[in-house]
């Protein structure tokens, strides 16, 4: 009870102050506003809290009609019009909720619904009560004209506030983590900057026009760049600053008379509400889309793991069975070794087998990371280490194959921000397809090579193998398209996404003594990024 007390104290309040600034702006006898947000107002509460607060939507439509029109309408038409306004708005607020309208504004079907249901609906019924009331009361106003005045007072009021209302009270108070408060501060300095140029300043009309509208591209900087809550603000204090200033008397719109003045301003600030909330909109698709695909590679990318595993169980059966033997051999040497009563001996029994259960863990460590269904996090490691683990994986099994494996990384590589586990896939991937490429050939090498190059990080491997067939280099990388008997055609395929996901680049071609040589690159954390070649170990 207490909550809907107070969320009805703030609803009335913000009414009624919105209400008073709107009639700021009324040009003649008839007292139209040219502008009202108090309906935006009252649409957002309602939709956000319930039909419990429409009481309040008509105490806050009751007080603006005694304090500012109690002159102007008898008192039953007074109450038909606060009734219309409470009717209004639930309809309003319920066709939002009926056609899933979110708050956030992050589709532009939600900013197509909102304008339909709150414009088209809300603010149009809102319309037609004051249009009929003011038409039926002076026989100096037509309908029709009345109408479209109060609709579009009532949609421009609409536009600016409701979508800043939206932002802020739907649980989205602060900023998302991680966000520059000075972007958003620079981008207020530079709307009440601008306002202060075109509206205070001075200056001639044919000036003074064309600096309005340096307002949009502000506005679109920060639809491109800046949380909601700072775009939707923005449109806010601009219209604000405009509508205040022209009302007043100043700027470019002033010349031309109140009443054609703020209509062709509220054309303008129309235009910006529309351009600024389409790029908002746009930017959370475009956003929603790249995460869609990020958890698709990812899933990939795990599939990807668990059949390598499945490749590599005999090394990995190895790797296990080695410490696991040594486990019991090193348990049965320590227990004689008690039993004979040379301790010193059985202590350094103890310190192998704890090696060897340390090791044992560490493998199986390695498998789980590697096969984890968790999203790998990124974070800044040495290269080294992906190369270790990558080489630790495979040397068996290419060393099974006659294949001889050598490694170079170049001295003093800087740590690089990468998912190390999906890094290390990538190379996984391709040191066991130049293996059973090379299975069975006499001499067979595979050069991994780990090297810096300006502002990125190579990493090749290359074979002295048959190379490339000139005719699969332009398919290599198409998915579900193998040229190898039993191959699924995922693996090169997902490689180069899980790289250009790190923001590199993927690359294959035949090297210039024979054999193939696949390289990708990923880019340098910018305090190591400073413009040096380190190719000793590299081609």
């Amino acid at each position: 009870m207490a909550r809907v007390l107070l969320l009805s104290t703030a609803l009335v309040v913000l009414y009624v102050g919105v209400g008073a600034w709107g009639f700021v702006f009324t040009p003649d006898a008839l007292g139209i506003p040219l502008v009202w947000p108090a309906t935006g107002v009252g649409l957002v509460f309602v939709f956000l809290y319930g039909y419990r607060l429409l009481p309040a939507v008509a105490v806050g439509a009751g007080l603006i009609a005694i304090l500012f029109t109690g002159d102007m309408a008898p008192p039953l038409e007074r109450v038909v019009s606060v009734a219309a306004t409470v009717a209004a708005t639930a309809l309003g607020a319920g066709l939002l909720r009926r056609w899933r309208f979110d708050p956030r504004l992050a589709h532009l079907r939600d900013l197509g619904v909102f304008l339909v249901a709150g414009g088209g609906v809300s603010s149009g019924l809102n319309a037609v009560v004051g249009a009929y009331g003011i038409a039926a009361g002076s026989e100096q106003a037509a309908f029709a004209t009345t109408w479209w005045v109060c609709w579009a007072a009532d949609l421009m009021g609409l536009a600016l506030i409701a979508p800043l209302l939206f932002a802020l009270m739907g649980g989205r108070f602060l900023l998302p983590p991680g966000h520059d408060y000075r972007v958003g501060g620079t981008l207020i300095i530079g709307i009440i900057a601008t306002s202060v140029v075109v509206y205070l300043v001075p200056l001639s009309l044919a000036v003074a026009l064309p600096l309005s509208y340096l307002a949009f591209p502000l506005i679109m900087f920060a639809a491109l760049q800046c949380p909601v809550q700072i775009t939707t603000g923005l449109i806010g204090l601009s219209g604000a600053l405009a509508l205040t200033a022209t009302g007043l008397g100043y700027g470019p719109f002033a010349a031309l008379g109140l009443e054609h003045s703020l209509l062709a301003l509220n054309a303008q600030l129309g235009l910006l509400v529309i351009t600024g909330l389409s790029l908002t909109a746009i930017r959370s698709e475009r956003e929603a889309a790249e995460s869609r695909a990020r958890d698709h590679l990812e899933s990939l990318a795990r599939a990807g793991r668990i059949n390598l595993m499945g490749q590599l169980s005999a090394t990995l059966a190895h790797e296990l069975n080695q410490p696991l033997c040594a486990l019991t051999t090193y348990a049965q040497a320590g227990r004689r070794l008690l039993q004979r009563g040379e301790p010193e001996a059985a202590a350094d029994a103890l310190e192998r087998l704890e090696d060897n259960a340390r090791r044992a863990s560490e493998t199986v460590r390695q498998i789980r990371t590697f096969a984890s269904r968790e999203a790998p996090d990124r974070q800044s490691c040495s290269p080294a280490e992906w190369v270790r683990n990558a080489e630790a994986l495979m040397r068996r099994e290419l060393g099974q194959r006659g294949v001889a494996l050598q490694v170079n990384v170049a001295p003093e590589l800087p740590p690089v921000a990468v998912a190390p586990i999906q890094v290390e896939q990538v190379l996984v991937n391709l040191l066991r397809n130049a293996g059973e490429v090379l299975a069975g050939r006499p001499d067979a090498r595979i050069r991994l090579s780990v090297y810096r190059r300006r502002q990125e990080l190579v990493l090749q491997v290359s074979d002295n193998g048959p190379g490339i067939p000139p005719e699969h280099l332009s398919r290599l990388f198409e998915p579900f398209t193998s040229f190898k008997r039993g191959g699924m055609g995922i693996g090169l395929a997902l490689c180069r996404s899980i790289v250009e996901s790190h923001g590199g680049a993927f690359t294959a071609r035949n090297g210039n003594a024979g054999g193939a040589e696949f390289r990708f690159t990923l880019p340098l954390e910018a305090s190591h990024g400073h413009a040096q070649t380190d190719r000793s170990s590299g081609g």
